[in-house]
C-alpha cells in the first residue's frame, strides 16, 4: 500500500504538531516515523539524473521499505505521511506525480524569514548548528544563489517556498492541494485541522487535543547545565532518532524545553531579508490565492517570532 495524501511541509511551520493532530483522527493512518522523505531520497528517479544523496539515517529510500511503513493500515481511509523535505526541493514533485498522481497534498507555509530564523534557533538549541549568530548564517548562505533546485538542509534557500510550491501546482490539480498559513494554524489550530480533515475526506467533527504545540523553536534552554548537556549530545540524538520511540523523544524534548529564554532577530536584518524574499512572497500569494502583503511589513510590537 502507498499513501493517498502527503504533508509536504514546510519545515518549522507546525508540521510536527500537524503530524500529532492527524494521528489523533481514527480514520487517518500515519506511520510512526515522521519525515521518511522517500520522494526526496528515493533511488528511483523519474527521467534522468542521479537522485539526491540520503542525508538522514531515518530517510526511507527503498520503495519496498517505504510501502512497508503503511502495512499497519486497518480500515483507515486517509493514509499518509509527513515529510517537510518535499517542500525544499524541485525533485520531489515529479516523483510524487509519477507514483501518486491522485494524492492529496497538504502544506503549511510561514513567513520565510521567521521560518529560517526559527530553524536556526532550534538547531542551535539542539546542538546541530555550530554557528552561534544568525548573521553568520546569512552571510555564508548569501554567498551562493538563494534559489536552488535542492535546498534541503539549508536556512535561507529552503525558505524560498514559492519556487518549490510552484512545482506542485504545475503537476497536480488545485483541488488536490490544500495550503494553510502558519499564523492561521497558530491562532486557531482546531479550525485548520478540521478543514484538513474535510479535505482528506474524513469526519471533520473530530476535535484533537490542540492544547500542546510540538517541537516549537521557542528559544534557548535557560538552565546552563541542561543547555550544555542537551546541545553537546545533538549529533548522538540525531543518530539514534530512528531507533528511539517518538513517545520517549517527545518526553525528553518536553522536559528539556519547558523553560526557554526567547531569542530575538535584529529588526534591520529581518527587514533586509524580507526584501530579499519579496518576489517569492508575491509568488506564493498568487499560487495560494491569499493576500500576503502583511508579510512584507515590519512585525507587530513584540519582536520577531522564533
Amino acid at each position: 500500500m502507498l499513501p493517498n495524501f502527503l504533508v509536504i511541509g514546510a519545515g518549522r511551520a507546525g508540521t510536527t504538531s500537524l503530524h500529532h493532530y492527524l494521528k489523533a483522527h481514527p480514520a487517518v493512518y500515519l506511520p510512526a516515523v515522521k519525515s521518511p522523505s522517500h520522494f526526496y531520497c528515493t533511488t528511483e528517479t523519474p527521467g534522468a539524473g542521479p537522485a539526491p544523496r540520503v542525508t538522514q539515517p531515518y530517510f526511507v529510500a527503498d520503495p519496498q521499505a517505504y510501502a512497508a511503513l503503511f502495512s499497519g493500515v486497518r480500515g483507515q481511509t486517509a493514509v499518509g505521511e509527513v515529510s517537510p523535505a518535499y517542500l525544499a526541493t524541485l525533485h520531489a514533485a515529479p516523483r510524487i506525480a509519477a507514483r501518486l498522481p491522485h494524492a492529496r497534498l497538504v502544506a503549511i507555509v510561514r513567513h520565510p524569514v521567521d521560518r529560517a530564523f526559527a530553524r536556526f534557533v532550534g538547531r542551535l538549541r539542539d546542538g546541530l548548528e555550530t554557528r552561534t549568530r544568525f548573521e553568520d548564517v546569512v552571510r555564508d548562505e548569501r554567498q551562493r544563489p538563494i534559489e536552488r533546485d535542492d535546498a534541503v538542509g539549508t536556512y535561507l534557500p529552503a525558505s524560498w517556498i514559492g519556487h518549490f510550491l510552484a512545482s506542485y501546482f504545475e503537476r497536480f490539480p488545485r483541488e488536490q492541494i490544500r495550503i494553510h498559513l502558519f499564523e492561521d494554524f497558530q491562532r486557531d489550530p482546531l479550525a485548520v485541522m478540521q478543514d484538513i480533515y474535510a479535505f482528506l475526506g474524513v469526519d471533520p467533527r473530530v476535535a484533537p487535543d490542540v492544547s500542546r504545540r510540538h517541537n516549537q523553536s521557542g528559544g534557548m534552554v535557560r538552565n546552563p547545565l541542561v543547555r550544555k548537556l542537551w546541545s553537546r549530545t545533538g549529533a548522538i540524538r540525531a543518530g539514534l532518532r530512528a531507533f528511539v520511540p517518538a513517545s520517549i523523544r517527545d518526553l525528553a524534548f518536553g522536559i528539556v524545553t519547558r523553560d526557554l529564554v526567547p531569542v530575538s532577530l535584529d529588526p534591520d536584518l529581518r527587514a533586509d531579508l524580507t526584501a530579499l524574499y519579496r518576489s517569492d512572497i508575491e509568488r506564493v500569494s498568487v499560487l495560494i490565492g491569499r493576500d500576503l502583503s502583511h508579510w512584507l511589513q515590519p512585525p507587530d510590537a513584540g519582536g520577531p517570532r522564533a
